[in-house]
């Protein structure tokens, strides 16, 4: 029989581990982002906009939606930070998954990231150059590349319930909508489980244009990524004002 204590122990510490990523670096004025070059972060700092940042957002999901209690292939776990390991890939790994087991009935924290901006980029990036010494180079030439799409990341400590899915298990349900306007939803256009990335993520790509026009506008203010297929239900909101980089939307 399962520990009650033990499962909401391994509940509060991810919580804590969290919070004090969060208030430690608390500023007044202007976010750590907007203030220095990516290259001058710290490792929390980068950690920090990975997993509560406008551009990246946790949820939690009991453990078994998500495959606790089924035998798990070694994709379906993340467990280092997220680097940059070569030039133009990275591991997705939000929080550090050592020493560290869930049971059905926990909480398991996802991280669902606006991979495609330039500052998710940047922050892989210089976790990059942290953890491995990912040459400056193929840190630049990864957070440069252009993006087609609009793409969401979600990453995690367990990932196995993405690795039964596809395109098509998602395609219905799984959208990008703005909350000003609930009649605008942008399809789903590619799904990519983790075990078929390299860095171990699940990963969503929209079309940034319909009809030739970007998808989405200031005007659209709140655009909200929802994601339901099987026992999965992900929703995550963005608020496109408080994602710029040098005073343009970074999406």
């Amino acid at each position: 029989m399962r520990n009650p204590s033990s499962a909401k122990l391994r509940s509060a510490t991810w919580i804590t581990l969290l919070a004090i990523i969060g208030s430690t670096l608390t500023i007044w004025g202007k976010e750590f982002w907007e203030e220095k070059p990516f290259t001058q972060w710290s490792e929390q700092e980068a950690m920090k906009l990975l997993s509560e940042s406008p551009w990246a957002r946790t949820q939690t999901v009991m453990a078994e939606v998500l495959g606790a209690g089924q035998q798990q292939s070694n994709s379906s776990r993340v467990k280092d930070l997220p680097r940059v390991q070569s030039a133009g890939t990275n591991s997705g790994a939000a929080l550090s998954q050592s020493g560290v087991s869930f049971g059905a009935g926990d909480s398991v924290p996802l991280f669902v990231r606006w991979h495609s901006s330039v500052r998710i980029r940047q922050a892989l990036g210089r976790l990059g150059q942290l953890q491995q010494n990912v040459p400056e180079a193929e840190v630049k030439k990864f957070v440069e590349a252009p993006v087609e799409d609009y793409q969401i990341a979600v990453t995690g400590p367990m990932l196995d319930a993405f690795n039964q899915l596809s395109l098509a298990s998602f395609q219905e349900k799984t959208f990008l909508t703005s909350k000003k306007n609930k009649a605008k939803k942008i399809a789903l256009k590619s799904y990519v489980a983790p075990k078929d990335r390299q860095d171990g993520v699940a990963l969503f790509s929209f079309s940034r244009l319909i009809d030739g026009k970007p998808a989405l506008t200031p005007e659209d203010d709140e655009i909200e990524f929802v994601a339901q297929a099987n026992k999965i239900n992900l929703k995550a909101s963005f608020k496109l004002a408080k994602m710029m980089s040098d005073g343009k939307p970074d999406l």
